[in-house]
Protein backbone atom coordinates (compact mmCIF):
# COMPACT_ATOMS: atom_id res chain seq x y z
CA UNK A 1 0.00 0.00 0.00
CA UNK A 2 1.59 3.07 -0.84
CA UNK A 3 1.08 6.36 0.74
CA UNK A 4 -0.37 10.35 -0.72
CA UNK A 5 2.18 12.78 0.08
CA UNK A 6 -0.33 14.26 2.82
CA UNK A 7 -0.14 10.55 4.93
CA UNK A 8 3.38 10.91 4.95
CA UNK A 9 3.92 14.07 6.33
CA UNK A 10 1.77 13.80 9.05
CA UNK A 11 3.45 10.47 9.52
CA UNK A 12 6.73 12.68 10.30
CA UNK A 13 5.05 15.28 11.95
CA UNK A 14 4.36 12.71 14.78
CA UNK A 15 7.70 11.12 14.84
CA UNK A 16 9.21 15.07 15.20
CA UNK A 17 7.29 15.84 17.95
CA UNK A 18 7.32 12.69 19.97
CA UNK A 19 11.20 13.12 19.81
CA UNK A 20 10.86 16.84 20.49
CA UNK A 21 8.58 15.41 23.41
CA UNK A 22 11.18 13.27 24.96
CA UNK A 23 14.44 15.38 24.44
CA UNK A 24 12.03 18.27 26.60
CA UNK A 25 11.93 15.48 29.38
CA UNK A 26 14.49 16.47 32.78
CA UNK A 27 17.40 14.27 32.48
CA UNK A 28 17.56 14.51 36.09
CA UNK A 29 15.74 16.22 39.25
CA UNK A 30 14.99 19.70 39.49
CA UNK A 31 15.02 22.46 41.84
CA UNK A 32 11.50 22.94 43.90
CA UNK A 33 10.71 26.36 42.80
CA UNK A 34 11.55 29.57 45.43
CA UNK A 35 7.28 30.10 44.91
CA UNK A 36 4.99 28.21 47.18
CA UNK A 37 4.74 24.94 46.14
CA UNK A 38 1.70 22.63 46.46
CA UNK A 39 1.99 18.78 46.99
CA UNK A 40 0.37 17.21 43.88
CA UNK A 41 -1.37 14.33 45.88
CA UNK A 42 -3.08 16.62 49.22
CA UNK A 43 -2.83 20.08 47.96
CA UNK A 44 -0.45 20.95 51.03
CA UNK A 45 2.16 23.34 50.58
CA UNK A 46 5.82 21.93 50.73
CA UNK A 47 7.18 23.43 53.86
CA UNK A 48 9.66 21.32 54.90
CA UNK A 49 11.92 20.38 52.03
CA UNK A 50 13.82 17.54 54.15
CA UNK A 51 10.73 15.01 53.13
CA UNK A 52 10.08 16.58 48.93
CA UNK A 53 9.70 14.36 46.38
CA UNK A 54 9.54 14.44 42.51
CA UNK A 55 7.98 11.97 40.52
CA UNK A 56 8.63 12.31 37.06
CA UNK A 57 6.08 11.20 34.32
CA UNK A 58 6.44 9.21 31.08
CA UNK A 59 5.15 12.53 29.30
CA UNK A 60 7.54 14.92 30.56
CA UNK A 61 5.65 16.29 33.42
CA UNK A 62 7.43 17.14 37.00
CA UNK A 63 5.18 16.75 40.03
CA UNK A 64 6.35 17.40 43.67
CA UNK A 65 4.95 16.19 47.22
CA UNK A 66 5.36 17.28 50.81
CA UNK A 67 5.88 13.58 51.73
CA UNK A 68 7.19 10.44 51.09
CA UNK A 69 3.46 8.92 51.75
CA UNK A 70 2.08 10.92 49.12
CA UNK A 71 4.58 10.25 46.53
CA UNK A 72 3.78 6.58 47.47
CA UNK A 73 0.02 6.76 47.05
CA UNK A 74 0.49 8.84 43.61
CA UNK A 75 3.24 6.62 42.38
CA UNK A 76 0.94 3.21 43.35
CA UNK A 77 -2.20 4.83 41.37
CA UNK A 78 -0.31 5.44 38.59
CA UNK A 79 2.26 2.81 37.67
CA UNK A 80 2.62 3.37 34.78
CA UNK A 81 2.96 6.86 34.00
CA UNK A 82 5.99 7.28 36.29
CA UNK A 83 9.46 6.97 34.33
CA UNK A 84 11.41 8.21 37.08
CA UNK A 85 11.14 9.28 41.20
CA UNK A 86 13.76 11.27 43.19
CA UNK A 87 13.57 11.87 46.89
CA UNK A 88 15.35 14.94 48.66
CA UNK A 89 18.07 13.68 51.66
CA UNK A 90 16.97 13.63 54.86
CA UNK A 91 20.17 15.12 56.06
CA UNK A 92 21.42 17.15 53.01
CA UNK A 93 18.02 18.58 51.49
CA UNK A 94 19.56 20.13 48.49
CA UNK A 95 20.72 16.60 46.97
CA UNK A 96 18.19 14.50 45.52
CA UNK A 97 18.50 10.77 45.55
CA UNK A 98 17.30 8.51 42.71
CA UNK A 99 13.94 6.18 43.69
CA UNK A 100 15.59 3.34 42.79
CA UNK A 101 19.54 4.39 45.01
CA UNK A 102 17.37 5.68 48.14
CA UNK A 103 16.41 3.84 51.62
CA UNK A 104 13.44 4.95 53.51
CA UNK A 105 13.80 5.15 57.28
CA UNK A 106 10.34 4.85 59.21
CA UNK A 107 10.71 5.77 63.17
CA UNK A 108 8.86 8.22 65.65
CA UNK A 109 12.01 10.71 65.86
CA UNK A 110 11.22 11.88 61.92
CA UNK A 111 8.19 13.94 61.86
CA UNK A 112 6.90 14.13 58.32
CA UNK A 113 4.10 16.25 57.33
CA UNK A 114 1.73 13.70 56.74
CA UNK A 115 2.59 11.67 59.75
CA UNK A 116 4.67 8.26 58.77
CA UNK A 117 7.42 9.72 59.93
CA UNK A 118 9.48 8.56 56.86
CA UNK A 119 12.43 9.96 56.04
CA UNK A 120 15.28 9.03 52.47
CA UNK A 121 18.84 8.36 52.60
CA UNK A 122 21.31 7.46 50.23
CA UNK A 123 22.72 4.63 51.25
CA UNK A 124 21.53 1.97 54.05
CA UNK A 125 25.13 2.27 56.35
CA UNK A 126 24.05 6.23 56.36
CA UNK A 127 20.16 5.88 57.32
CA UNK A 128 21.44 3.23 59.97
CA UNK A 129 24.38 5.59 61.42
CA UNK A 130 22.01 8.32 61.58
CA UNK A 131 19.32 6.33 63.67
CA UNK A 132 22.04 4.77 65.75
CA UNK A 133 23.27 7.73 66.94
CA UNK A 134 19.52 9.11 67.39
CA UNK A 135 19.71 6.32 69.89
CA UNK A 136 16.40 4.57 68.54
CA UNK A 137 16.49 0.74 69.36
CA UNK A 138 16.24 -1.77 66.62
CA UNK A 139 12.55 -3.00 67.06
CA UNK A 140 11.33 0.97 66.91
CA UNK A 141 12.53 1.21 63.24
CA UNK A 142 12.34 -0.39 60.51
CA UNK A 143 14.42 0.86 57.30
CA UNK A 144 13.08 -0.04 53.66
CA UNK A 145 14.22 0.47 49.72
CA UNK A 146 11.98 2.94 48.10
CA UNK A 147 10.98 0.09 45.98
CA UNK A 148 9.93 -1.76 48.39
CA UNK A 149 8.04 0.43 50.17
CA UNK A 150 4.31 -0.31 50.72
CA UNK A 151 4.17 -3.53 49.30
Amino acid sequence: MRRSGGARLRALMVIALASAALQCQPRGPVELPAAPVQCTECQMTIADRRFAVQVHTDKGRVLFFDSIECARRYVSAHPRGVARVYLHSFLDPPRWIEGNEAWVLQWAGIRSPMGGNLGAFASEREARGWVESAQARPEEFKLTRWAELGR
